[in-house]
């Protein structure tokens, strides 16, 4: 892949050399121990990017700690990550088990916040249901910081994407999706993560609790960051 994307710079970075892209955008991937979806990833993502012409990086943020895995604090800490490297317009919170069959997902922020995987193969490319934000979603900057970002609260599977959907409604915003036909997505196999039991509990909760639990609570330690040929490395103990 290093020698096919030649045209990436360092961390996994493309900006077009021979227009002035529409958006700087950065992709946000909660990672831990899935090394090959993580290839299989990049190596659809990125040709999809740079037909786009997007001036964009993507970026891995990975849980260095056994600990119950936390993705909305890993967005977190890759959104503030992100900010510090360069003025972003756009940030795509991206599975990496989510692979797009068609060029026609736009990447950059056309509306704001966005759903992207409307249809995916597991789901037999039908909604689940009307209010999901999961696998996939986009935000402006200034949408990800009125929704206060994802809550650090929630671990394991499950919750954290239907928060993010009550942050959503409860912030008087709109999900924006593409229609089904567009919007397809393979899911790679994987085996999932051990089941949040309090998610319910968590849920109703958070419509009181998401002014304090997100971005303005978020604490971490110093990350080590990596910038590889096709992607920057943030690792980070939770």
């Amino acid at each position: 892949m290093e020698r096919k994307f030649a045209w990436l710079g360092t961390g996994g970075q493309y900006s077009p050399r021979k227009c002035r892209p529409r958006e700087r955008v950065a992709i946000l991937v909660p990672f831990r121990e899935r090394d090959n979806h993580l290839k299989i990833f990049l190596n659809n993502l990125h040709p999809i990017l740079y037909r786009q012409q997007l001036e964009y990086t993507i970026y891995v943020i990975e849980q260095a700690d056994d600990r119950p895995f936390n993705r909305g604090k890993l967005f977190n800490i890759g959104y503030m990550e992100a900010k510090k490297e360069n003025n972003y317009t756009c940030f795509v919170c991206h599975d990496v088990d989510l692979i797009p069959e068609n060029d026609q997902i736009l990447y950059g922020c056309v509306r704001s916040p966005m759903h992207l995987s409307r249809a995916v193969d597991k789901f037999d490319y039908r909604l689940p249901y009307k209010e999901i934000m999961g696998g996939i979603t986009v935000f402006s900057g200034r949408d990800y910081e009125k929704v206060n970002g994802w809550s650090n609260l929630f671990t394991n599977w499950g919750g954290e994407d239907d928060d993010m959907s009550n942050r959503v409604i409860a912030n008087g915003l709109s999900i924006f999706r593409f229609s089904d036909s567009v919007a397809k997505y393979t899911m790679l196999k994987h085996r999932r993560t051990p089941v949040n039991t309090a998610r319910y509990r968590m849920l109703n909760e958070g419509r009181t609790r998401h002014k304090f639990d997100g971005l303005t609570s978020l604490v971490y330690k110093p990350p080590r960051i990596e910038r590889h040929r096709l992607f920057t490395k943030i690792s980070v103990s939770l």
